[in-house]
């Protein structure tokens, strides 16, 4: 384990009158620094072993234990960046990974192999993080893939484009102890990039004889492909657009999802027997022959409706979505080429400031724009948005506003100018109001909307469904696995939230929405990460197997509209 020298000692007080010998606080030590003193029945620390994790103070249900002194575990393995100021045309991947093994033991040296991994419960797919970095010290890279197989069919995309430090590293315990996190999303990639993701494997004959059909070839529809057919299960996906993935394919650009590893599950999902119908749009009148084909239908359309601002100027020519620009943007970058609306003087709004707005903001500039300011109402403290994708749009050029708000767009023709509003924002939970401050007009030449996307209500309402969800109210007992994970202490407030969501989420997906019908993804419960979008679909197939439905008399194949 990578532990630094003992140049500060690390002391450990148990309050024996609080203490009442529950062993959660040694059940819980990675470093087996704490034991039962029978005697007294009350836990006995010993300061020569701790590392100064404090766990046992998190997970202590009677706050008997304090830790002082420093924690004692190596600086985290930077990885190389291609950091590069001047970005006009250039796709090459910005993060690059680890390149050596000995960087990926390095830093896999610094996992505790926590007895009760948080990082785990951090994970929305709950990859089993502390197995594969085991197999990463043991250089075992065939038992690590089969580790993330278990949970995962992309964790070469996910160790990608997840925000990690919202989820497995947001929740390990070295950053909860103040820390710097295991890298664990590149000791992930790692793996990937050494050797390629295995396709799907036959794991039991349990989906024998079910056919089941899947609208939408995005992050969830895949998923949900992709666990059943390791079940044995007849699959067929029907895309609208000539080319699957979703937003994999056309909102993520190549400079931080490369195409070829974006077009790996889809590619590996049709050699594996999936039938990916392509240009075929599933319209809510064809829901009753699919329902008469197929024993079961899965809903994993997406939420591609852009949202755009409720303000004056809203339609003015030079206002585009997000969804438009980066689709164009990825094809004439990845030809080498320039769009006509964009050139070096040409000025950029961006509405949002979330993860979206980064890759428009990051893309206008690889295509020349001059200025590209990207605002957002939100406190940057609230933001929806990864700190990786903000420290390089700001290194590539790009002016991030937060707690501005976009009043009007102006222009008599086409779109001139923008007028701002600031705000404040005092909690996650509350929305930003105006401040009194005078309002700012500044010019622009072009608006590029990236407030957001919701999913087309249409498909769910044809079966009765009102998707997507609304949020539910976390519970008011928290469980007790959470409780005793220490998540309820100071440290892991942060988290709890998170996990409660994500935790409800897959609840629902594993319920139908309608007889013989399931919703997944985006489509479920609104926009989300491509590694919920993905865990969900796990959830919604293991559902499907163990429901075994099947269709009544087999009507005739379903008619549908192609594009």
């Amino acid at each position: 384990m990578a532990t630094v020298p003992r140049r500060e000692q690390i002391h450990v007080d148990i309050n024996l009158e609080r203490c009442a010998g529950c062993q959660e606080c040694i059940v819980r030590c990675p470093m087996g620094a704490l034991s039962l003193d029978s005697a007294i029945w009350k836990a006995v620390a010993d300061d020569a072993v701790c590392v100064g994790c404090r766990q046992c103070v998190r997970t202590c249900p009677f706050s008997a234990i304090t830790v002082e002194g420093p924690l004692l575990i190596l600086p985290r393995t930077a990885a190389h960046v291609h950091a590069d100021d001047h970005v006009f045309g250039k796709t090459e991947e910005v993060h690059q990974g680890y390149r050596t093994w000995d960087q990926a033991l390095k830093e896999a040296d610094r996992c505790l192999a926590c007895p009760d991994p948080t990082c785990v419960l951090g994970c929305p797919a709950h990859n089993d993080i502390p197995g594969f970095i085991e197999a990463i010290r043991q250089r075992d890279l065939k038992t690590a893939h089969e580790v993330l197989a278990r949970t995962s069919m992309m964790p070469d995309i996910c160790s990608r484009v997840c925000d990690q430090s919202s989820q497995c590293e947001g929740g390990c315990n070295l950053k909860l102890a103040g820390g710097q996190a295991v890298a664990i999303g590149l000791l992930e990639r790692f793996i990937t990039d050494q050797t390629p993701v295995p396709p799907p494997s036959r794991q039991s004959p349990d989906g024998q004889d079910l056919k089941v059909a899947v609208v939408g070839a995005g992050p969830a529809g895949m998923s949900v492909a992709w666990t059943l057919l390791e079940h044995g299960a007849d699959v067929t996906v029907f895309e609208k657009d000539e080319q699957g993935l979703g937003v994999l394919r056309w909102g993520i650009p190549s400079f931080s999802l490369p195409d070829h590893v974006a077009h790996r599950p889809i590619d590996a999902l049709a050699a594996s027997g999936a039938k990916v119908c392509y240009g075929t749009e599933i319209k809510p009148e064809d829901m009753d022959r699919l329902l008469s084909t197929y024993d079961a239908l899965v809903l994993a359309h997406g939420a591609g409706i852009g949202i755009s601002l409720p303000v004056p100027g809203r339609d003015l020519p030079g206002i585009i979505d997000a969804t438009t620009f980066l689709t164009e943007a990825k094809a004439a970058l990845r030809e080498g080429r320039s769009l006509k609306e964009i050139h070096d003087g040409t000025r950029i709004l961006v509405a949002g400031a979330g993860n979206t707005a980064m890759d428009v903001a990051r893309s206008a500039r690889r295509l020349g724009a001059g200025e590209v300011t990207a605002v957002d109402w939100v406190d940057a403290r609230f933001a929806k948005v990864r700190a990786d994708e903000l420290m390089q749009a700001r290194r590539e050029g790009v002016t991030i506003r937060f707690q501005t708000q976009v009043l009007e767009l102006v222009g008599s023709d086409r779109i001139e100018g923008a007028v701002f509003a600031s705000t404040l924002q005092q909690s996650a939970t509350e929305l930003p109001k105006r401040t009194n401050a005078p309002l700012e007009r500044i010019a622009v030449d072009m608006v590029i909307m990236a407030v957001g996307y919701r999913p087309d209500p249409a498909l769910s309402a044809s079966i009765g469904a009102k998707l997507p969800l609304k949020p539910k109210t976390p519970p008011a007992i928290i469980p007790r696995r959470l409780m005793a994970a220490g998540l309820a202490a100071p440290a892991g407030r942060e988290m709890l939230p998170l996990v409660l969501r994500r935790d409800q989420d897959r609840a629902e997906a594993r319920k139908p929405q309608g007889q013989r019908v399931w919703a997944v993804g985006d489509a479920l419960t609104g926009p989300q990460t491509v590694v919920t979008a993905m865990a969900e679909g796990r959830e919604t197939a293991h559902a499907i197997l163990a429901a075994r439905p099947q269709r009544g008399v087999a009507a005739a194949p379903p008619v549908l509209t192609a594009k």
